[in-house]
């Protein structure tokens, strides 16, 4: 779907605006449409004036406050030229085309589609006003947009913290943390679990999916979500935080606020060999696992396991043996399936057995129950569920999933 390719309602003497905003934003517009770029030499709260950039051309736009009844007030154009002796624009580029136009433009399509990609808005940018516009500027345009409709990113920070007391205060039995760099009183992470995803975790499979995700939006950050199986087989989102980096310290963090939920809401997880955990095994996740939780069976990610080993030996026919040794129910079986693989590449046992030992990736040997999960899909399943709400300011991106959490149970 591209921009509206309408033409704007032509600017005459007499036309009134509600306010400045939109007659600028007006004024951008027909300067975009009939090619021709303009300057602004007079601005205030009352008065506006632009003339056309061409030092041959005597385009030009007055307009003025004027007051109604009562205390109401409209923006009227007073002046306006009518044809230009300029040629117009030459260049692939526009001046009007700002991240500020161009936001205000497309906030409505933003509105119903938050994941309107860059590469898009380019596309109908071109389309639409000719303009060849860049990535960063139609990422910025974005963020624009974004911005008008969930507030800027700093003032999205800054409410964080009655966001958190709101959630507290409405959302009984949740838990919320919210830690700031003490120094800068700078954003660093902040953990959320609903009372309702903590008590309905009691009632799913003892399986549990860690996963991180890079965010998308103007400050960036990682989405750190642990994920459950319900009784269904379905998708049950457990909790998440927002960190300022994917590392050993905040994983760490991360599963420790987790151990308090298990614990609080579903003690009989916490004894030996009975929650298994499942991720790629990123960054930190191995140690926070050990640390945290020494008495639940960790697995591997076994999709994770083959993209390494694929790296290192870049041998597609691997790929088999090694999903049959992952499912082997005999030892026969599993070693059979370990000799093929040698029988391809003599040193991929060897660098398999080392990189991941069997009891983290074949449930011969695993000394949990994965419940069928060979991957860390559970958890991946919940990035690709809250996809649109990566891009947004992060106050944004958590209402977005708490709405997201509420249509998922009430449905």
């Amino acid at each position: 779907m591209e921009l509206p390719r309408a033409p704007p309602s032509p600017l005459m003497v007499g036309k009134q605006f509600d306010n400045m905003k939109k007659l600028k934003l007006a004024v951008k517009k027909v300067a975009l449409f009939d090619n021709f770029e303009i300057k602004v030499t007079h601005s205030d709260k009352s008065r506006y004036r632009v003339i056309c950039v061409s030092d041959i051309c005597d385009w030009l736009l007055t307009a003025k406050i004027i007051m109604g009844e009562g205390s109401t007030s409209t923006v009227e154009i007073r002046r306006v030229g009518d044809m230009h002796t300029c040629s117009g624009v030459e260049h692939q580029g526009h001046k009007q085309a700002t991240a500020a136009f161009m936001g205000a433009y497309i906030e409505e399509k933003i509105r119903h589609n938050s994941k309107y990609p860059p590469k898009d808005i380019i596309d109908d940018v071109r389309s639409t006003f000719g303009v060849v516009y860049t990535y960063q500027q139609a990422w910025r345009a974005k963020e624009v947009a974004l911005a008008a409709i969930y507030g800027s990113f700093e003032d999205a920070f800054n409410a964080l913290p009655q966001y958190c007391r709101d959630i507290e205060r409405n959302n009984p039995d949740s838990t919320v943390v919210l830690e700031l760099l003490t120094e800068e009183h700078r954003f660093r992470r902040m953990f959320v679990c609903y009372g309702a995803c903590a008590s309905g975790f009691h009632f799913c499979r003892p399986v549990l999916g860690l996963d991180g995700t890079h965010l998308k939006s103007k400050y960036q950050g990682i989405l750190l979500a642990a994920t459950g199986v319900d009784a269904a087989g379905a998708l049950f989102p457990l909790a998440y935080a927002v960190v300022d980096a994917e590392n050993d310290d905040n994983w760490l963090w991360f599963i420790r606020q987790l151990h308090k939920i298990i614990e609080a809401h579903a003690v009989m997880y916490l004894v030996p060999g009975v929650l298994t955990i499942l991720s790629d095994r990123q960054k930190g996740l191995i140690e926070g696992v050990e640390t945290v939780f020494p008495d639940s069976p960790h697995g591997y990610c076994l999709r994770h396991l083959w993209d390494n080993m694929h790296k290192e030996f870049k041998n597609k026919n691997l790929r088999e043996h090694l999903w049959k040794a992952a499912r082997a129910l005999t030892i026969d079986d599993f070693n059979n399936a370990l000799k093929e693989m040698e029988n391809i590449d003599k040193r991929s046992v060897r660098w398999l057995l080392k990189t991941a030992p069997a009891k983290y990736w074949a449930d011969l040997y695993f000394p949990g129950c994965r419940y069928g999960h060979l991957t860390s899909n559970i958890a991946e399943s919940l990035n690709s569920w809250i996809l649109e709400a990566r891009d947004m300011p992060i106050l944004g991106m958590f209402e977005k999933i708490r709405h997201q959490l509420m249509k998922r149970y009430i449905s």
